[in-house]
Formats: C-alpha cells, structure tokens, sequence
C-alpha cells in the first residue's frame, strides 16, 4: 500500500498513519483526479513562476552590465584627472629608488687660502658657473659665465678691496682655466671685483668657464685696496649746540674751510688731493658733510678717485664710508658728500684717505 503524507508532503510505502510523523495518509490508489480548473491554476503557477524566475535572471544580467558601464566610466574619469598615465607599479620588495644626482660642474667650495701681507690675507672661497646676477634679480650672460668669490681678512673698517693684480687661474693640465677682463688702475692691470652686500665678500667675473672640476691652482700677484683714512686729511666741525630732532639739520662751521688729502698711488707713490667744505649739517639723526674740488683745480683730471672717510666723536669710530671723486666735469663740480647716522656730539672730525694702495701677496693658493 501506498500513502501520501499531507503533513510531509512525500510518497510513503505505508497504510494508515505517516511512520515519520504520525499524519493520516492518504491513499493514492483511492485520492480522486484533480479537477481541470485547480490542473489549470497549477499550470499557470508554474508558467508564472518560470517566467518570474527568467525576468530574476534578466534583471541580473543587466545589473551586471550596468555595474560594467559604471566602473568603465569611472576608469575613463579617473585616466583623465592624472594626465592618462597609468599608476606605477609598486617597487619589487627588497629594492630602493634614488632621485638623480645634481649637475656636475656648476659650483665648487675651494676654501684656498692665500699668505697674509701687512695683517691682510685673502681666500678664494668658492667657484659656480652659469648666468651671472646683475644686482637687480635679472641675469645675462650665458651657462658657461664663470664667478670666483673671494673674502679678505685683516681690512680696516670702511676700506675695500677694489681689483686683484696678476690673477691667474690654472686646470689641471697646467693651462689657463678661465680670462678675466683687466683694467687699468694708475699704471697697473688689475680684474676689478664687484661688491655683494657682505662687505667681507667680493666677486669676479670670469668670463667663459669650463667644468668648475677642472680648477687646480690660482695665482695671485696682489691687491688693490681703498686707502686708510688719515688725520692728516682732517676736517673737525665744532657741533655743540642743538641738534634739531626733525629736518631741516643745522648748518655748522668747519674750523677750517679746506683741506688736503694724501693720496696713495697703485704705483707705490704718493700725491695730495686738495678739497673744500663746501657744507656741514647735523640733526635729524644724522651728521652730513660736503666736499668739492676748489676753484684753479679744474685743469687737473684726478679720474675716479676712490675715497675713504670715517667719522669719529673723538676716538670713538661713528661710521665709515667709501666714495668716489668722479672725474673733473665742467658743467657740474665734482662732490663727496659724507652722510652718517650720529647722536649730538660737541665736536665731530672726518677722516680722509683717497688713492689706491697696493698690497703685495704673489702668492699660489691651491687645495
């Protein structure tokens, strides 16, 4: 006999009750033919749920699609915001990276040191090559523009170094490295330096530089300083009294209204500069004094004549300068103006010192 379990929802070889869960069983041999209207429904159960099974799997598959458009588009955004290039690959383990090393030949640290002379030494600092700085921020020149920069010990306050005779440089094979331009300074072929704003610094144009490796020596036959400032070129100005604390300053009277300058010659020789106070201001924080050649000194032609001055409130050192007496000019007089920051004083002096002196070092620095 054979019964279907309602209950379980099987086909049991049993009469009676389910063996499983005790149910009544019905007896397929006595259960009625369905009606064509429940085979019907049945039908048309399995026809729906076939097909909602047919639009389960469609939906996936365009879900699929969808997501595959979604992320295509993303790679697409995502290849355009870096510039279309593919991200790098991760570095094999157990490898390092290292950027590239600097450009070979721009710069060099020398750090040569020449004998010293007169308390006065020089050291030949370092060497670049490239575009040489006009002061301004602007450059010119080409990438092969050599620069030597130089620091000189042993300078009194307010003199400089103003060029450097018998300056030769020389490579590694023994030739010349580089050919600095020369000028003539009352007799002598000095390369004259520019002043940066250290005042212990100085440069050197070199002109055409090769690889700044290749330097081996630099030979040095001497220097061209500003002259010292002397007590025999003096002007005292008597400067008791108010000192006006806004402008206009107070006029005062020199003790003397000329005075004569030693001149120190690049040579080795000497003259004397002739000089009037054409005027003296004190106030406003400040302490000015004007210098021109007097009148029956316009046929002599001094040229640019550096100038030293320091101005002192008795021995104390106020401030020094360095000017230059241009050349005698018709139409306009040639002046120095002396202009220090002071504090009231009774008395102030200035002392001059015009000329060039040469120091003499011929001497090699080198490594």
């Amino acid at each position: 006999m054979r019964g279907w379990c309602p209950r379980c929802d099987a086909v049991r070889e049993a009469a009676g009750a389910c063996p499983e869960c005790q149910a009544p069983l019905v007896d397929l041999d006595e259960r009625p033919p369905a009606p064509a209207a429940v085979a019907e429904r049945r039908e048309a159960a399995a026809e729906v749920a076939g097909e909602v099974e047919q639009s389960a799997r469609n939906r996936l598959r365009v879900a699929l699609a969808v997501a595959a458009v979604v992320l295509v588009a993303l790679a697409f955004v995502a290849g355009r915001s870096t510039g279309g290039t593919a991200a790098p690959a991760a570095a094999p383990a157990g490898t390092t990276t290292t950027t590239a090393p600097p450009v070979a030949g721009l710069q060099r640290q020398l750090g040569w040191r020449s004998r010293t002379a007169g308390g006065i030494s020089v050291e030949a600092v370092s060497i670049s090559r490239g575009p040489v700085d006009a002061g301004n921020g602007d450059t010119s020149g080409t990438d092969n523009t050599g620069l030597l920069a130089l620091k000189v010990d042993g300078l009194q306050p307010g003199r400089r170094l103003l060029a450097v005779s018998g300056l030769r440089l020389v490579d590694s094979g023994g030739g010349v490295f580089a050919e600095p331009d020369t000028v003539r300074f009352e007799g002598v072929d000095a390369v004259p330096v520019r002043f940066p704003p250290r005042a212990d610094r100085y440069v050197i144009d070199l002109g055409p530089t090769p690889a700044v490796d290749t330097l081996d020596s630099i030979e040095l036959g001497g220097l061209l300083l500003s002259p010292p400032a002397s007590a025999r070129g003096r002007v005292e100005l008597p400067t008791a009294g108010a000192w006006p604390a806004r402008p206009p300053a107070r006029a005062v009277e020199p003790t003397a209204s000329a005075v004569t300058v030693p001149v120190s010659r690049a040579d080795g020789g000497s003259d004397r500069l002739p000089l009037r106070v054409a005027a003296a201001f004190v106030g406003a924080g400040r302490a000015v004094v004007v210098l021109t050649l007097p009148r029956g000194e316009g046929e002599r032609d001094f040229g640019a004549l550096p100038v030293t001055a320091e101005l002192r409130a008795g021995e104390r050192l106020v401030c020094s300068r360095l000017a230059s007496l241009a050349p005698q000019n018709t139409q306009v007089s040639p002046m120095l103006v002396i202009d220090c920051p002071a504090r009231p004083a009774p008395s102030l002096t200035v002392d001059l010192g015009a000329g060039i002196q040469a120091v003499q070092l011929g001497g090699k620095l080198a490594h």
